[in-house]
């Protein structure tokens, strides 16, 4: 499924209503403080945090967050569904309404429960004989031959700080994201996975890109507070 799919919301004087395009879901309506002839940035971004519906191709209609997030450089919505967060990204405000693209694959706000799963991963992986290199999804044998594949790593500690895995949350989309930034030619079937099984990849290279996840945390959070 391609991660950006479109949307545009009209205004209705106190509410924005519109559809998408998407294979769960159908529009959303967010409605608003006041009553509004027409939208600019300000006026809508100030909208935020607030609670909108989401509504599904299968009829159901679902009281969602909406709030917004500076995380990817500038001012985005954003909302969470279940487990997973969703950005409005390339946002287009037309005085009676907005249209944008809904980015599934988002920068996600860092939490410092995330700064303790990374720190766990590393934890995990402290030593080289702890890493395994042979990553195949399946993280019963890693827990028991405690050597544990990037993946395995992520996941064991997201259930141990959270008891919940979350395949979207801010640290494993840093990774993602970290990883498109530096193997811009490669095609993986699997991010992690593969990333995890590349003979080239050494210990001191895999350890380098977790200490800067943890920094950019940090920071991130530091700033935020």
């Amino acid at each position: 499924m391609n991660a950006q799919q479109g949307a545009t919301l009209t205004l209705h004087e106190d509410k924005l209503v519109g559809d998408c395009e998407n294979k769960f879901y159908t529009g959303f309506t967010i409605e608003l403080d006041s009553t509004y002839s027409s939208l600019d940035s300000l006026s809508l971004f100030n909208q935020f945090p607030r609670i909108g519906t989401v509504h599904f191709k299968n009829k159901a209609h679902i009281a969602t967050e909406f709030t917004t997030t500076d995380r990817a450089g500038h001012t985005q919505i954003m909302f969470r569904f279940r487990s997973s967060y969703f950005t409005f990204d390339n946002l287009q405000i037309e005085d009676q309404s907005i249209s944008f693209t809904i980015d599934s694959d988002p920068v996600v706000p860092a939490t410092e429960n995330d700064l303790k799963i990374i720190r766990l991963v590393k934890d995990l992986l402290s030593e080289e004989k702890y890493w395994n290199r042979a990553d195949d999804r399946d993280c019963n044998d890693d827990l028991g031959n405690k050597s544990y594949s990037i993946y395995c790593a992520l996941r064991i500690a997201s259930l141990q700080v959270e008891n919940n895995y979350n395949h979207r949350n801010a640290v494993l989309q840093k990774l993602r994201h970290l990883l498109a930034e530096k193997y811009t030619d490669k095609k993986w079937k699997h991010r992690l996975r593969d990333f995890n099984n590349m003979e080239e990849l050494s210990y001191l290279q895999l350890m380098g890109i977790l200490d800067e996840i943890e920094t950019d945390f940090i920071l991130e959070l530091e700033e935020r507070n």
